[in-house]
């Protein structure tokens, strides 16, 4: 496994506007960036092993020391976002192929798992506080390259590693989220879209309270990320709810 250093996890970025922590071991890179001070525009933390990884609706994310990337940007907010979920994993797509030469399919999944081979291979968090009158979001990323335990709908991209190495990957995507927040992605629900494993595809939702589940079409999403379904109700917004997809998860 290459060590990660710092020289080359920030290569090409300007240091002078970020803090950067690089650890052995961390309960969560969530939970260390919502507990540090945001002294310049991003604060960064990357960790070999979380020993209390966090995963969306309070699950936890397995997170052993086995050369997996385990980090957390944090930056203020500002007004006018897309939704921030949706569009991290499109940027840790678009770094993939980016990185490998298209090589790497790494289709999404609403509202933001990142899937090859029909294997959930990246997980996102996003998590924000108030502080003073200002928002702080804290994007929380996970990705498997080796995992000695994993559920028969978990992934990884070992067998990528080398036309993907961990250091350029994680260089790739801290550069598109970066880029992102000082230059905007006019383009970005478009280019979701063209990227989404089932866009016309028969799917299932199911609410966050594990009460409802509503069956239909998908047939994309709005401007505020929201999926547009459409069901033998006619056409619905969905805000939230986990995605299973008909012959995948």
């Amino acid at each position: 496994m290459h060590k990660l250093t710092q020289k080359d996890v920030l290569k090409g970025l300007d240091q002078q506007n970020l803090d950067f922590y690089l650890l052995k071991t961390v309960n969560s890179t969530n939970t260390f960036a919502k507990d540090t001070n945001l002294n310049k525009k991003y604060l960064i933390v990357l960790s070999e092993e979380q020993t209390a990884g966090k995963g969306r609706w309070g699950n936890t994310w397995y997170s052993p020391d086995c050369g997996n990337i385990y980090m957390s940007i944090k930056f203020k907010d500002n007004t006018n976002q897309a939704p921030l979920s949706l569009l991290i994993g499109l940027l840790i797509s678009e770094a993939m192929d980016e990185i490998s030469g298209n090589k790497i399919h790494a289709g999404l999944k609403w509202p933001n798992d990142l899937l090859i081979e029909n294997k959930k291979v990246c997980g996102i968090l996003i998590e924000s506080e108030k502080v003073s009158d200002e928002i702080e979001l804290i994007v929380g990323i996970g990705i498997n390259y080796a995992l000695p335990q994993k559920e028969s709908w978990w992934g990884d991209i070992g067998k990528f590693k080398k036309i993907l190495p961990r250091e350029k990957l994680i260089n790739a995507i801290l550069k598109k989220i970066i880029s992102y927040k000082e230059n905007g992605y006019p383009d970005w629900k478009a280019q979701w879209e063209k990227r989404c494993m089932h866009k016309n595809a028969e799917i299932k939702i199911i609410s966050n309270n594990q009460k409802e589940e509503i069956t239909g079409i998908f047939k994309g999403i709005n401007e505020e990320g929201s999926m547009i379904l459409q069901t033998s109700d006619g056409l619905k917004l969905i805000n939230s709810g986990e995605c299973s997809i008909k012959g995948i998860y």
